[in-house]
């Protein structure tokens, strides 16, 4: 990842320098020169070759983007939002408390898999749109909404409330 940054930033200075060197020369010389065409063609040579080499990379650890990856929720602090976008994944909130805190697991185009603690208070609102989401007791929600509640879960009681919702996808729960 270390390399990637120093690549881009050795981009962007020669970049710099060029457009720089394009536009004094422009003034300067009696021809004419597009600079405007050049550096607008020299930054889509350089985005189309970036994607090509690394393919498009998403900073945020709770999202996946054309991959495969579980992720264990906790490890990334502050970040209740969990995204699969036309790849897999696999979500663990076994180990999450019964905080009342909302968490989101949003799958698009991909296929997911969220764990969950079957002895905790736990209350899933699930959601889909062409697609479908399957609760731990098989229950099933291929257009519209429903709501799973463990065995444990009680209203009022601290509770994982987790927000599901799949759009031309599948997410199981487990």
């Amino acid at each position: 990842m270390r390399m990637v940054s120093l690549i881009d930033a050795v981009f962007w200075g020669v970049l710099l320098i060029v457009a720089g060197a394009l536009l004094i020369v422009k003034k300067y010389v009696p021809f004419t020169l597009p600079v405007g065409r050049i550096i607008v063609a020299l930054v889509f040579v350089y985005l189309g070759v970036r994607i090509i080499v690394h393919g498009p990379t998403v900073r945020d650890e709770n999202t996946v983007v054309f991959g495969s990856r579980t992720t264990l929720a906790g490890e990334t602090a502050g970040s209740h939002d969990y995204n699969v976008i036309f790849g897999s994944g696999d979500i663990d909130f076994t180990g999450l408390p019964a905080d009342n805190a909302t968490r989101e697991v949003n799958v698009i185009f991909g296929s997911g898999t969220l764990r969950v603690n079957p002895d905790a208070p736990v209350k899933i609102s699930m959601s889909s749109v062409f697609g479908s989401v399957r609760a731990p007791d098989g229950t099933t929600v291929a257009f519209g909404d429903r709501t799973w509640t463990s065995a444990s879960y009680r209203d009022g009681s601290p509770a994982l409330r987790v927000k599901a919702a799949a759009v031309f996808g599948s997410l199981s729960i487990r």
